[in-house]
């Protein structure tokens, strides 16, 4: 049987001499994976379509529970995140985001479009940490950890003053709701996310604080580490 999938490639492992195996994000059928024969050759024909981002059309040829990659037409490569170092991590952290929450054969039509439009900001904007900030609050979202950015998550009162955060329910405090689970954060996060939510772009200054709250959520909230991220934060110092 044969099929095509939209997809995006995660990453691969080798196997053999000239094969890998892929993981595909696709639209239609969430994570796949498949092989993908002689690759690893020079002049490989498909070559392109094992590399990590490429966004393609993909042809797989399936029987039973094995697909093997037959055909691929390229839509986009993002190749520009390949030259510069911010980028390249902004980008590595969704496609990491991706393996670490879509399961395969979980469909998510949202997540996938969501990364896509994510990868192209990235890829061809100007200010890649702010684009990386957006995709992990709206993927979180998705995902079903949302940030609640609406003010005291107790009494509902825009939060003036100091601040604080619990991961449990993802939510922030006014100083007289805080909880002992809190712990206190600096206001110009709080407003750096809020800003980004809203559809603003941050500056460099802003994303360090943001980036490193959202890295915080991630690992205590989900239990997951983003590694990408993480060198993002520490070239964002």
């Amino acid at each position: 049987m044969e099929e095509k999938l939209n997809g995006i490639v995660l990453g691969g492992v080798n196997f053999g001499d000239n094969d890998k195996i892929l993981n595909v994000f696709t639209l239609e059928q969430g994570v796949v994976s498949a092989k993908i024969k002689g690759v690893k050759k020079a002049g490989a024909k498909l070559k392109f379509a094992a590399e990590p981002f490429c966004f393609a059309e993909f042809i797989f040829a399936t029987k039973g529970k094995f697909r093997t990659v037959t055909g691929a037409s390229l839509i986009d490569s993002f190749y520009s995140l390949r030259e510069d170092l911010f980028k390249y991590y902004c980008g590595a952290t969704v496609l990491e985001y991706l393996k670490k929450f879509c399961r395969e054969g979980i469909v998510s039509r949202e997540i996938f479009l969501l990364s896509v439009e994510s990868l192209k900001k990235i890829a061809y904007g100007d200010n890649p940490q702010s684009e990386i900030c957006l995709f992990l609050i709206n993927a979180l979202k998705i995902s079903g950890y949302a940030l609640n950015l609406e003010g005291c998550f107790t009494c509902n009162k825009e939060i003036e003053g100091r601040i604080f955060f619990d991961y449990v329910y993802g939510g922030f405090f006014c100083e007289h709701c805080q909880t002992a689970d809190c712990r206190e954060i600096n206001y110009s996060t709080y407003l750096a996310l809020k800003k980004i939510n809203g559809g603003e772009t941050l500056s460099s200054a802003e994303c360090v604080g943001a980036l490193r709250l959202l890295d915080y959520y991630l690992l205590n909230k989900t239990e997951e580490k983003l590694n990408s991220l993480k060198e993002l934060i520490s070239l964002t110092k």
